[in-house]
């Protein structure tokens, strides 16, 4: 069966309301990728307010380390609201038993360890406020970085709050800033420059460049400034300093 997967790409919600309505209409399941979107909140068409994979029947998260809510190493989690999907994910996740020596069906071991488990629930009462840390940072940035160059800053839409897992502009100059940015001992990232369509995993798909120029000159231009909770003011200014001496 096919279904509809839109990803809250660098925690900022995908316009869920018109995309679950699109795909209604055709029928078609809607499974949130909510991997770096912990804690994102989005209103749904009633105007209530409703946190990343909670819109969509069902909901995927990653707690890699790295992510705005992470565990001791890899690890994930389902969300769903349908009883018998939880019931069906849950033998999924355990071998496909339904009982300590009954299997109904081929399944995995994707249980989540018990050491990832405790991590998380520590971790869990902090995210609220870490996000809001993110998002302090986040508009900082955007304060001393409009106007700069050809910055294109990462917008704030009505209805749908970021949690900033990244902070990633757009220049034609990506390479050159990069470079710039690594001289002067800043970190900053490319999150991704190379499209799923031109992957060599997906190359029987017959994928090539310019099939998808939108995604082509997202892959070409974007940055990830360094973004963490822990950023203080003073590296966030030597970050936009950086930028700014580049853009002259």
């Amino acid at each position: 069966m096919a279904a509809v997967i839109p990803v809250h790409l660098y925690g900022r919600p995908a316009d869920l309301a018109q995309i679950t309505a699109i795909a209604a209409d055709a029928g078609v399941p809607v499974i949130e990728d909510a991997a770096q979107a912990h804690g994102a909140e989005l209103v749904d068409p009633a105007g209530s307010v409703r946190r990343a994979g909670g819109y969509a029947p069902l909901g995927c998260f990653s707690f890699f380390p790295g992510k705005n809510l992470g565990a001791f190493g890899d690890a994930g989690a389902i969300t769903t609201d349908d009883p018998d999907l939880a019931a069906r994910l849950r033998m999924l996740r355990d071998h496909g038993r339904s009982s300590k020596y009954e299997h109904r069906m081929t399944g995995y071991a994707h249980r989540l360890d018990t050491i990832h488990a405790a991590v998380l629930r520590v971790k869990l009462t902090t995210l609220d406020r870490a996000n809001g840390r993110r998002r302090e940072l986040a508009a900082a940035y955007s304060r001393a970085l409009d106007g700069v160059g050809d910055l294109v800053l990462p917008p704030e839409t009505p209805g749908r709050r970021s949690v900033y897992h990244l902070y990633v502009v757009r220049t034609r100059h990506r390479d050159a800033l990069l470079a710039h940015l690594s001289a002067a001992g800043i970190g900053a990232g490319v999150h991704y420059p190379v499209p799923l369509h031109l992957q060599p995993a997906y190359a029987h798909l017959g994928g090539r460049p310019g099939d998808l120029p939108v995604t082509e000159a997202w892959a070409r231009e974007c940055l990830s400034l360094p973004l963490y909770p822990e950023l203080t003011g003073e590296q966030l200014d030597e970050v936009v300093a950086a930028v700014r001496g580049y853009f002259g």
